[in-house]
């Protein structure tokens, strides 16, 4: 039975041809992997312009794992969660994606094959066997290597702080700092949509909103450092910085603007 993965997409209208921002997400049905290549292919191409604040992108979901597809000066991020936050691979183009380890076909065990007999057990013969193996073990380390040099590590750090951020080393401007920012922002008021929660006292969760319309535990609680971008307020995660544009109304978590969130979840 061929693969199926269940595709949402997010600002697109339904052919993915195009930016539509009065529609946050747009369930598109189950598809196998070749839809998911045609619709990355059109997400490739779609022009941003006509809407800078929207973030369109293609979410899958394969069994309890999801990943979301977004474009990015002429490439494809693969990133490991819906988040677009969490790491990422890059495909150069759409077909790239097949590639890539959430799409990787699991390679077929095939026939067994008899093992081979090796005439004259002596010394020497088992000398060059050992030989043979470890030469076959380090030309598998290397592949491996290779692989994850090109797949699983991140094209970069978000917690790297810009140079236009200085950290704020003083006990009362980090506490006003993270006084000034404090809330709970999300993405949407929906089921899906990403959530910030920033604590007073510079404790920071990432997660989500449930189907339930609540928080969901989060993905990431950590704590955070104060900055300052000039005048404006800034809390620096490991997932990026949040800068505190208006506060507690909106503010912009990396590139991103995230607004406050519904009441049944602050």
């Amino acid at each position: 039975m061929s693969v199926t993965y269940r595709i949402t997409l997010v600002y697109l209208a339904p052919d993915a041809s195009a930016v539509a921002p009065a529609s946050e997400r747009l369930e598109h049905g189950n598809h196998p992997l070749e839809e998911v290549i045609r619709l990355a292919g059109k997400l490739l191409r779609v022009d941003t312009s006509v809407s800078p604040k929207t973030e369109p992108g293609i979410v899958v979901h394969r069994n309890d794992r999801g990943y979301r597809i977004a474009a990015y000066q002429g490439r494809l991020r693969v990133h490991k969660s819906i988040s677009l936050f969490d790491d990422y691979w890059t495909a150069e183009t759409p077909a790239e994606i097949a590639s890539l380890p959430p799409f990787q076909a699991k390679a077929s065990s095939g026939s067994s094959r008899p093992p081979m007999r090796v005439r004259g057990g002596g010394k020497g013969s088992s000398t060059l066997r050992s030989i043979a193996e470890v030469a076959g073990l380090f030309a598998v380390a290397v592949v491996l290597v290779a692989i994850g040099l090109r797949f699983g590590l991140p094209q970069k750090r978000l917690s790297d702080v810009p140079d236009d951020v200085t950290i704020v080393t003083s006990a009362e401007e980090r506490a006003s700092v993270f006084a000034s920012v404090a809330g709970s922002y999300s993405t949407g008021k929906t089921a899906g949509n990403s959530l910030v929660v920033i604590q007073a006292d510079g404790r920071v969760k990432l997660g989500a909103i449930g189907k339930d319309g609540r928080a969901t535990p989060p993905r990431i609680e950590e704590q955070a450092r104060a900055g300052r971008r000039g005048s404006i307020a800034c809390v620096i995660t490991s997932f990026g910085i949040i800068a505190g544009i208006a506060p507690p109304d909106t503010v912009n978590v990396g590139r991103f603007q995230y607004k406050k969130a519904p009441v049944s979840i602050q």
